[in-house]
């Protein structure tokens, strides 16, 4: 098999890793002290020109005292160094890594209540910079491909390209490579995928029926890896499949499953941490303690997932940034400010219009008349009313639902106030809205601009879809 049919893409590690000593709060001091050493150390600073150093704390700010908001660069090496990677071609060129094909800008709120995961597809022109190679050779900078940019300089060649696209400073980044990936996927126990069709992908392994399945190790490799033989065999078709697995991956990590069970933690922070190569910072077990213990209460419905926003380059194979579209996305990690935009306080992330999501009405309430009323209410709103009818009486709003229609079901949750949620598979596409005594009207329901874009491909981290 071709060295470069091997995945390109490991970056749930990388994330993985945060994301799980994130969500132990102040219970991992005890685990984190067993994990000193584990973490490669790698100095960039003569390359990105960072003044930072390994004893600031990378929670608060040196300045103000306050905690701020935290931006690291995750990225994923197709290294074939180490004892778990055999088999994969060539060692690495700088330290644990040789390309990156994707790679994550991960930003946290300083009030800690949000993250926003930002992924950059490997195959964006971009104007790459001048870098120093593994030599200390400088390599004059050009129009080429973003995952060039580690190829040419390592970690600190990809933190200028970024820097370059962004306009931010980024002192912090992690790097991850296959073996760390494969480990950290079996330390959890696996992790949940689901197919929209059967997969039989010869160039990746990667043979599955439609469905859910519970993945790990060369499986789970193979599941991030495959292109050709799902959706349209884009690479900015497979982020979106490895969105999917991270976050499904997250829920596992940050479940009580997990975070309760002492061996399996400490499996999951040493899978995670031994496979990492980071900044000096990082690498700092006092500092990940740290940031660890700010974020604990970060919860996976508050992480969202997202692609920088592109276009077509025009010859069937790159993409450009779409520099006007990713402006709003990066003046809120610069302003540290919510995205997507909140379009309403208490309203989730909602991505159905009302006008688009048929209801039938049943009044479980007992009082009559009550189904007309809800039946106005709702259509005021937009829905499509397409029946009203009494049923028994029931304790509270109850909404059933076909699972395929799960964000038609969380616009009419909101809007409904239903606090009942029971999914049927099979149902069809016109939900059921059994209101109950607690139903006094509806909400205006709002969907974010943002979520028009359809290369952002934004859901935050609870969400749950099939992979195409």
């Amino acid at each position: 098999m071709s060295n470069r049919r091997w995945p390109k893409v490991v970056l749930a590690v990388a994330a993985g890793a945060i994301l799980a000593v994130t969500a132990v709060g102040a219970g991992v001091t005890a685990v984190l002290g067993q994990l000193e050493g584990n973490i490669t150390a790698l100095d960039v600073s003569d390359e990105t020109g960072s003044t930072v150093t390994s004893s600031e704390s990378v929670v608060v700010d040196e300045v103000t005292g306050e905690t701020a908001p935290f931006n690291v660069l995750l990225m994923g090496s197709d290294s074939r160094a180490g004892k778990d990677n055999k088999g994969y071609g060539s060692t690495a060129k700088f330290g644990s890594t040789e390309r990156s094909d994707t790679t994550i800008l991960l930003h946290v709120s300083a009030d800690r209540s949000q993250a926003v995961a930002v992924s950059i597809p490997r195959d964006t022109l971009i104007d790459l910079p001048t870098c120093k190679n593994s030599n200390g050779d400088s390599v004059n900078g050009g129009t080429g491909k973003f995952n060039e940019a580690m190829s040419r300089g390592g970690p600190g060649c990809t933190l200028k390209a970024v820097e370059n696209m962004t306009g931010m400073k980024i002192d912090n980044f992690m790097v991850v490579d296959f073996g760390g990936f494969k480990a950290i996927t079996e330390a959890v126990g696996g992790v949940e995928i689901c197919l929209s069709e059967a997969v039989n992908d010869p160039l990746s392994g990667l043979k599955l029926s439609a469905g859910k399945h519970t993945i790990s190790g060369e499986e789970a490799l193979a599941f991030v890896r495959a292109r050709k033989t799902l959706g349209d065999g884009s690479d900015t078709s497979r982020i979106r499949r490895q969105q999917a697995f991270l976050s499904s991956m997250a829920k596992k990590v940050l479940s009580s499953g997990t975070l309760l069970n002492p061996a399996a933690l400490l499996g999951v922070l040493n899978a995670a941490t031994e496979s990492l190569t980071a900044d000096p910072q990082l690498a700092n077990i006092d500092n990940l303690r740290e940031l660890a213990v700010s974020m604990k209460d970060l919860s996976p419905s508050n992480i969202t997932f997202t692609t920088m926003p592109w276009y077509p380059a025009g010859d069937g194979a790159n993409v450009l940034m779409n520099k006007k579209k990713a402006k709003a996305l990066l003046n809120a990690i610069k302003n540290d400010t919510a995205w997507p935009p909140k379009a309403a306080n208490d309203q989730p992330l909602l991505r159905t219009v009302p006008e688009n999501i048929r209801v039938e009405i049943i009044n479980g309430t007992g009082v009559k008349g009550a189904g007309k009323g809800a039946k106005k209410a709702l259509r005021e709103q937009g829905f499509i009313v397409v029946n009203v009818k009494n049923g028994d009486p029931v304790a509270a709003t109850t909404l059933i639902y076909d699972p395929e229609w799960d964000n038609s079901a969380k616009t009419l949750a909101y809007s409904a106030s239903a606090t009942v949620l029971e999914p049927l598979a099979g149902s069809g596409s016109t939900l059921q809205l059994v209101i109950g005594p607690d139903f006094t009207g509806t909400k205006a329901v709002q969907i974010s601009e943002a979520l028009k874009d359809k290369t952002a491909n934004i859901n935050t981290a609870d969400e749950s879809y099939c992979a195409s």
